[in-house]
């Protein structure tokens, strides 16, 4: 009987083997072709997700505030603390340096006179202001220093004129 039992022990495992490189080096190539297939296309395709990802990136590097605000190439953008202009109205002695009645640049004070630091935007810039709520037009023709209220953040856009 033990004779038997082993003769069918290893008939079951050369069965076994049979059926195992069958599957394997056969009929397995049937279904490991199609998954190496499948891996690889799957690799290819993140490769070029990553490749346009890296184009993105590098469009995107280049982008400036002006690009995303459709702002022409000769205008620049920075956002400043505004204070109050107000030349004429000197009763306080802080809205004008000496004579209320001459800019810094020899004109007038009129509406769309404004104030500037020239070292940030020079004289004779045509400028844009948008505050809280307000927007002002005008050219950049005087100085303001001395002004301590009417605080507030605005954006400004202007261009140098030459």
């Amino acid at each position: 009987m033990k004779v038997k039992n082993r003769k069918t022990n290893t008939l079951l495992i050369l069965i076994s083997l049979a059926i195992f490189f069958f599957f394997m080096f056969g009929f397995g190539k049937l279904f490991v072709k199609p998954l190496k297939e499948e891996l690889y296309a799957e690799q290819l395709k993140n490769l070029d997700l990553t490749i346009e990802n890296e184009k993105l990136i590098k469009q995107l590097e280049n982008i400036t505030i002006e690009d995303l605000l459709g702002i022409p190439e000769d205008w620049k953008i920075v956002a400043v603390t505004a204070t109050a202009y107000a030349p004429l109205d000197n009763r306080s002695g802080i809205c004008a340096d000496s004579n209320p009645n001459v800019t810094a640049v020899g004109v007038k004070p009129k509406p769309g006179v404004i104030a500037v630091n020239p070292d940030l935007i020079p004289y004779h810039s045509k400028m844009i202001i948008i505050g809280d709520g307000w927007i002002e037009e005008g050219i950049a023709l005087d100085t303001g220093g001395k002004m301590k209220f009417g605080v507030q953040e605005v954006i400004v856009f202007f261009r140098e004129v030459n």
